[in-house]
């Protein structure tokens, strides 16, 4: 009978159930079951360790413009700072020259106003004596 039953594939199981698959195969099935459970488990725990991952790898490239941004503004502001402080050192380059023409002309007009004094000195001893 058991031999008419394998036949007809059908088997009995350990605690006498009639069985289409046989007790071997039944049970790698659920072996391989068993096994795809703990790697679908496996696998949700992988993505939210990668999704995990990704928003810190996020998070860091956020800060990584943030700092760079930061990095261009400061870098933007020395150069205006530069300018600004070359623009003035020009600025008071040329008053200098100015204010030294303007030096040169009065130390001329003092030189020749103290030669006007003394040749005026001169006429006014000059006529002085003759009286």
């Amino acid at each position: 009978m058991a031999e008419e039953l394998i036949k007809a594939h059908l088997y009995y199981d350990d605690i006498h159930k009639i069985r289409i698959l046989e007790t071997a195969v039944l049970k790698e099935t659920e072996d391989v079951k068993t096994t795809c459970k703990d790697y679908e488990s496996k696998i949700q725990d992988f993505l939210k360790i990668i999704n995990t991952m990704l928003d810190i790898l996020k998070q860091l490239g956020d800060n990584v413009e943030k700092q760079k941004m930061a990095a261009i503004g400061a870098m933007n502001l020395l150069k205006s700072i530069t300018k600004d402080r070359d623009s003035e050192q020009a600025k008071l380059q040329a008053e200098i020259n100015d204010k030294s023409i303007i030096l040169e002309q009065l130390d001329g007009e003092y030189d020749a106003l103290q030669i006007l004094e003394a040749t005026q000195m001169e006429t006014i001893e000059y006529l002085t004596q003759l009286r």
